[in-house]
């Protein structure tokens, strides 16, 4: 059993042991515990040992989180493990500093659901791991590129490991994301939530939402990496997509003050493209304006028609790029600056100019340097044709027709399992829970459920073997839900029977509404990987 190293600071010698219990109910690892009452005595802790984890009080006798965090922060050059904070009252403009300065989360004691300092924990050491098995792998990466040019054996070879490795990290990293985000999504609508906890919740969800991404983000790059990025084109109007853009990022223009401007003034805005691909295009650059432009700074986005074409640019006055840097600013693992602890990994670029390039279109970059500002400019080729349709938001589904329906839960992964059978009981299925394949065939048998929610990776086989073995009882209805998301893992569920295959982490809400169709009518077995992608 993997062991971990955990401080607890806290003067309350109560709040101390409560958080305690909490974290060694967690039966997938051991814990040794520090534990500290004062700032000083968590500092010389943090001095003597690394731990893997801080669980921290906000406020101290002699001081608070923000000085610890600024403290370790001014003595290792950056800030060296995850801290969660609890506090005794929530404040939303503390748990904003707080997570500026470090923190990884922020849990107000009395309001904090079972189990929330352990998954808490999880998410947090999860997270850190991921960023130094990230940068771990960008040098192996390289090493391997390198060897594998002299020889196409080789190459091949690589490419194979390096898909194989990032549909394991990916499972490994969406899989402690699942239960953090189906617990904050489905408490985030409660009526009686007070506003400061759903500010706080909603603050956790976007950055779960916000990893995601950066999940989908090392997937897309495998895809163009190996000419497998799908675009399916139908006309789209580039204005309302850069809209949408725009009000995905409205909250970071307005938490840094920034004066966003535009001029869509292009009379011909019609293009064939992928209205979520090119989304994401708008979205990686308008995140790129946000993150490297100083508060009060100025943002505008333009169009205008050049020949066939439609010309986009989107201009900021921020840090600029160095003219070194310009030619490999598209590159991967290239970020424009060497990078904070917010800037990513440097793949947002790189994914942009693969999307652009699969819709015909070019995209440049231009800088007078540092602190000068930079200009992103598109171009693309016009459409002939006449924009589809918007796409409504689906109609509610009813209720009652639902009520007390059997749902059969497979999943060997504790607090997803836990978490996702009392949010589907909450709405008011009746929820039966397997942990292994074999589990699940003795509950199928007993209980002919409705529909099976199943993951893939089982400890004693797959969802694909599971689907197998239930044919043979008779006809299944059932939902994959999964942190594998590669092309043929979606392949292989369509071929295994299931009507939909759902990428961890998952929006309940969007879930929900998938086991209303399911239930409520046979619905054609359809790709459904990219319910998550949307920019949070």
């Amino acid at each position: 059993m993997e062991q971990r190293t955990l401080l607890v600071v806290d003067d309350k010698a109560e709040d101390r042991e409560n958080a305690i219990n909490q974290i060694r109910c967690d039966l997938n690892f051991s814990y040794q515990v520090t534990q500290a009452a004062t700032l000083a005595e968590a500092l010389a802790a943090v001095d003597h040992a690394r731990p893997d984890c801080v669980v921290l009080n906000q406020r101290l006798p002699d001081g608070c989180a923000l000085d610890f965090l600024l403290a370790v922060s001014d003595l290792h050059g950056h800030q060296p493990f995850p801290v969660v904070v609890l506090a005794d009252t929530g404040d939303l403009d503390s748990a904003v500093a707080l997570m500026k300065a470090g923190a990884l989360d922020y849990l107000v004691k009395s309001n904090a659901v079972p189990d929330a300092i352990r998954l808490a924990v999880n998410h947090a050491i999860y997270k850190v791991h991921f960023e130094l098995r990230i940068e771990e792998q960008q040098m192996e990466l390289k090493l391997l590129y390198t060897e594998a040019s002299v020889n196409n054996d080789a190459l091949r070879a690589a490419n194979a490991a390096k898909d194989d490795f990032l549909a394991m990290l990916s499972h490994e990293l969406r899989t402690p994301l699942t239960p953090v985000l189906s617990l904050v999504s489905s408490t985030i609508h409660d009526k009686n939530l007070a506003p400061e906890l759903r500010e706080t919740f909603s603050m956790i969800q976007r950055n779960v939402e916000l990893e995601a991404r950066l999940i989908d983000d090392l997937l897309d790059l495998t895809q163009i990496a190996s000419g497998r990025l799908k675009i399916v084109k139908s006309p789209v109007d580039i204005h309302r997509c850069i809209e949408a853009a725009l009000d995905v990022c409205h909250e970071g223009f307005t938490e840094k003050r920034l004066i966003i401007r535009t001029g869509l003034t292009a009379t011909k805005s019609i293009v064939q493209g992928e209205f979520a691909r090119l989304n994401q295009v708008f979205w990686n650059l308008l995140k790129n304006a946000i993150k490297f432009t100083k508060p009060h700074g100025h943002v505008t986005i333009t169009t205008a028609n050049d020949d066939r074409n439609i010309v986009i640019e989107i201009r900021d006055d921020g840090m600029g790029i160095e003219p070194a840097r310009l030619p490999s600013v598209f590159g991967t693992f290239h970020p424009i600056k060497p990078r904070p602890t917010d800037t990513g990994v440097g793949l947002g670029l790189a994914i942009t100019r693969a999307i652009v390039g699969g819709h015909d279109g070019e995209i440049y970059a231009e800088s007078e340097g540092k602190d000068q500002g930079a200009v992103f400019r598109i171009r693309l080729p016009l459409a002939a044709v006449a924009p589809a349709p918007v796409e409504t938001t689906a109609a509610p589904l009813p209720n009652a027709a639902l009520r007390g329906r059997s749902i059969l839960v497979v999943e060997d992964h504790d607090d997803t399992r836990r978490a996702l059978s009392r949010v589907l009981q909450r709405k008011g299925y009746d929820v039966t829970a397997a942990g292994s394949v074999a589990a699940a065939v003795k509950q199928f048998s007993a209980t002919a459920p409705d529909l099976v929610i199943c993951d893939i990776g089982l400890s004693d086989g797959t969802g694909w073997d599971l689907m197998k073995q239930l044919h043979e009882h008779g006809p299944v209805r059932a939902i994959a839900v999964s942190g594998y998301g590669m092309e043929h893992d979606l392949k292989k569920s369509r071929e295994a029977g299931f009507i939909e295959h759902l990428t961890k982490p998952i929006n309940i809400s969007n879930l929900e509404h998938m086991i209303a169709s399911t239930l409520l009518e046979a619905t054609p077995v359809r790709n459904s990987s990219r319910i998550q992608k949307s920019p949070p």
